[in-house]
């Protein structure tokens, strides 16, 4: 897209930080103290720590922007830029040892989710996008895995808020959770998942994901059959209807089959 704007300073930026701040977390990883929030989730020490690490640099960078994240109030201008920063996604894995989270730094540029970076610490990747320029992990350029319908061994990720609304007998493939929204996406942007499905999800849950997801050829889609763009996603957060992330014409079976929990009978 020759029309694309220029990202290469924030894009440089934000990947820099996600492997400083990756660096920091494996060293601490194994010593966080957590807490309980208010909504019962956990935060801990460490995703202060670098959500205050992440939104200094970015401040220091880009003083006319604004900057939010999960464990802070927003900061900055009030222009068209915007930072979306989660710095742990998956806390609840790392507290229990599962190595399965992420640092997730977004762009949103006059509301369209322009950079993506996220890290995963454990299995030492990293994946970027920035809008019109295709999706990376470490270098590698990643474009999902389309088919018109789902094999039984397909991976398809319900999160614990989308099951309570999604009847999984409705749902095709090998059911998974993996506890980090920022990992569902780049794994079905990476090939290793073939749909997600999202409820509940906050922007920095989300904002760096679409643009890696929708650079890798994803597409997005409510159960009750709309169809969204990534700018979309990010207006519509916290996300209150079911929606999936997968390759288009994947996306097509599942808004075909996928139904919400059938209404209890009346006695």
């Amino acid at each position: 897209m020759t029309d694309a704007k220029d990202y290469g300073k924030e894009l440089e930026l934000a990947k820099n930080l996600a492997r400083e701040a990756a660096e920091l977390a494996l060293k601490r990883s194994h010593s966080v103290t957590p807490v309980e929030k208010a909504n019962l989730s956990y935060v801990t020490d460490l995703d202060r720590d670098l959500e205050q690490l992440i939104r200094r640099r970015l401040a220091e960078a880009f003083p006319d922007d604004r900057i939010t994240g999960e464990e802070y109030a927003p900061q900055g201008a009030e222009g068209p830029r915007r930072w979306s920063i989660d710095p742990i996604d998956g806390t609840g894995n790392l507290v229990h040892g599962l190595p399965l989270w992420a640092v997730s730094i977004g762009l949103i540029d006059d509301g369209v989710p322009a950079v993506g970076v996220i890290i995963v610490p454990p299995l030492n990747e990293l994946y970027w996008a920035v809008q019109g320029h295709g999706a990376w992990r470490d270098g590698e350029r990643l474009h999902v895995r389309d088919a018109d319908a789902f094999h039984e061994q397909d991976n398809v990720c319900l999160g614990t808020n989308a099951m309570r609304k999604v009847d999984p007998r409705t749902m095709p493939g090998r059911l998974r959770d993996l506890g980090s929204a920022c990992c569902e996406q780049i794994f079905v942007a990476a090939g290793r998942l073939q749909a997600c499905v999202f409820l509940g999800e906050q922007t920095h849950d989300v904002a760096a994901g679409v643009v890696i997801s929708s650079e890798a050829g994803c597409a997005y889609g409510t159960l009750d059959g709309e169809k969204l763009t990534p700018a979309d996603v990010v207006a519509r957060t916290p996300i209150a209807t079911p929606t999936f992330v997968a390759p288009p014409r994947r996306l097509e079976a599942l808004l075909k089959t996928a139904r919400a929990y059938p209404a209890p009978k009346l006695s």
